[in-house]
């Protein structure tokens, strides 16, 4: 925004001033300010020697059409392009190599002395002022870049230190004006003071900008109460130091941007009636500062539509930051939502594929040994063992979730998974522990096998299983057969039972082949399930899975 605001006044300068052929100097100014832009989001070292290039052309350019630019702070130099090449200093020292950075704040001061020297700079006192206001200006943003350089290398980021890592272009630009802002009043470096004469009592009259400047910058942490102290300390500033001098400083160019600035985080931070009354404040302590200083300034249609349309400017901003700020607040709530969502169906699937399968297995063990206590008591004493490690295994299983909610990570990241890299194993032990009708398993695995494949495969097995132990009581034989190719993983389970006559004890969720297909299409695979057979043949169930191997990169 700070740099959009010194291109619009160096257009209105130019415009003004009547200075012929002035806006010839406004595109390299505008390009300038486009590399600050990308060395801000990206690369700063090219942004900086392309800058340093760009101001050297442009500099050509209003040399050989004979321009006169209509500059402020240092000869010859437009005030976005001052802007521009101490934001460039900044983000090089910030973010490169100590040897990229010397060289490239080399380049941007040899363009620099290149411009005054090719636009034709004055000679006399103001060069002189104008290259030592350059190199205050130039050790502030190189100081600034080694603060910034040392607090990103902190460990502990403090609010202070976040805070001064947003806001230091805002800093630099409005330190950069005041700096300008300060010579003008002094009547060393021309063209803003309509009052020339250095007169050292108009010094005083910028602690209001300097007030608003500081306000601007910590506006971030309580916009009102800043913007109340500021608009405050704008007013009142002329009107102390009225009494002391009658030639004044009319036009700030630090206080008008700060005052841009603390309307912008207004807009954007406060509700509706608290950004009106803020910005009204700030209007109310620049229109009073003007008639202080000049009440002909008011009656002055340039003076008011020049002032306004920056302000409006300012409010533009604050509004699509705040539009920008809600959308971003959205996007974070809707991913924090859909991160849930998956969280809690991994965790379903996880509760139903292991720990309902053991539970299956305990209350189908426990029926079978109710049966049989009365007549055959060791076929009771080896169900109450399968009820043992089936309740061991389950105990496991619900202290492996457990631990996953406890570390952040999502079932089946846990490093001490059920599941191992010996898919085959897993299986042959899955069915060893069935307390079912037999099973008839045929096993035909690749020997490395992607771990989210295997473990779906071992989940489709399992929960295919629970199926049958709840579903199929009187199934007299359960084929499960595991084939692979080249390209994928064929799994298929199938039982001789009725259909589906048993009701299980418990009820059913009904979310066991949910699960399964979840599984198998977030791999990308396929996914069948129903009767077998065609009718009036219908008996038993199916279920039948093509899973995609994908080779892992390495």
């Amino acid at each position: 925004m700070l740099l959009g605001a010194a291109l619009l006044v160096d257009a209105l300068l130019a415009v003004t001033y009547s200075v012929r052929y002035a806006g010839l100097a406004l595109p390299g100014a505008a390009l300038l300010a486009g590399w600050a832009y990308y060395g801000a989001i990206r690369r700063p070292a090219v942004g900086a020697l392309a800058g340093a290039a760009t101001l050297v052309a442009s500099s050509v350019l209003i040399r050989l059409t004979d321009t006169s630019p209509v500059w402020v702070g240092i000869n010859s130099i437009l005030l976005s392009e001052l802007l521009a090449g101490a934001v460039l200093t900044v983000l090089v020292v910030w973010h490169a190599k100590a040897s990229v950075a010397t060289g490239c704040v080399t380049a941007l001061v040899i363009a620099c002395l290149l411009s005054m020297g090719i636009r034709h700079a004055q000679s006399g006192s103001d060069s002189v002022l104008s290259l030592l206001f350059g190199f205050v200006v130039l050790a502030g943003c190189v100081g600034a870049g080694n603060y910034l350089r040392r607090a990103s290398r902190q460990r502990v980021d403090t609010e202070t230190s976040a805070l001064i890592r947003r806001q230091w272009p805002l800093g630099v630009g409005l330190g950069v004006l005041l700096f300008i802002d300060i010579g003008t009043a002094g009547g060393g470096i021309p063209f803003v003071d309509l009052d020339p004469g250095g007169n050292p009592f108009k010094l005083l009259t910028l602690a209001g900008a300097a007030t608003a400047g500081v306000c601007a910058f910590f506006a971030p942490r309580a916009p009102l109460r800043y913007v109340l102290i500021a608009s405050t300390a704008i007013a009142a500033a002329p009107l102390i130091t009225s009494t002391l001098s009658s030639g004044m400083l009319i036009l700030s160019f630090s206080g008008i941007a700060a005052s841009m600035a603390l309307i912008a985080f207004a807009v954007r931070l406060l509700d509706r009636q608290q950004a009106v009354a803020a910005t009204l404040a700030i209007v109310a302590g620049n229109g009073l500062a003007l008639w202080t200083s000049s009440p002909g300034l008011l009656t002055d249609a340039n003076a008011v539509m020049t002032l306004s349309f920056l302000f409006v400017i300012a409010v533009a901003t604050g509004l699509y930051f705040r539009g920008r700020d809600r959308e971003r607040t959205q996007s974070m709530r809707s991913a924090v939502t859909t991160a849930q969502q998956g969280e809690r169906m991994a965790l379903a699937r996880e509760l139903h594929d292991v720990v309902a399968h053991h539970v299956t297995g305990i209350v189908v063990q426990a029926q079978a040994a109710l049966l049989v206590s009365g007549t055959d008591p060791h076929v009771a004493v080896g169900a109450l063992e399968r009820i043992e490690r089936s309740g061991a295994a389950a105990l496991t299983a619900m202290r492996t979730l457990v631990g996953s909610l406890r570390d952040g990570t999502m079932p089946g990241e846990s490093a001490t998974e059920q599941a191992t890299t010996d898919v085959a194993a897993d299986i042959r032990a899955l069915v060893d522990d069935f307390p079912g009708p037999p099973v008839d398993l045929r096993l035909d695995l690749p020997d490395t096998l992607p771990h989210e494949a295997g473990r779906s495969v071992l989940r489709v097995v399992q929960e295919s299983l629970t199926n049958v132990g709840k579903h199929a009581g009187d199934a007299g034989l359960v084929q499960v057969v595991v084939s692979s190719t080249e390209h994928e993983v064929h799994i298929r389970i199938t039982d001789d039972g009725a259909r589906r006559p048993v009701k299980p004890v418990g009820g059913s969720g009904g979310y066991g082949l949910i699960g399964m297909r979840e599984r198998v299409e977030l791999l990308g695979g396929r996914f069948e399930a129903g009767p077998s057979g065609s009718p009036p043949y219908v008996r038993g169930w199916t279920v039948g899975a093509w899973l995609p191997l994908r080779k892992e990169s390495s």
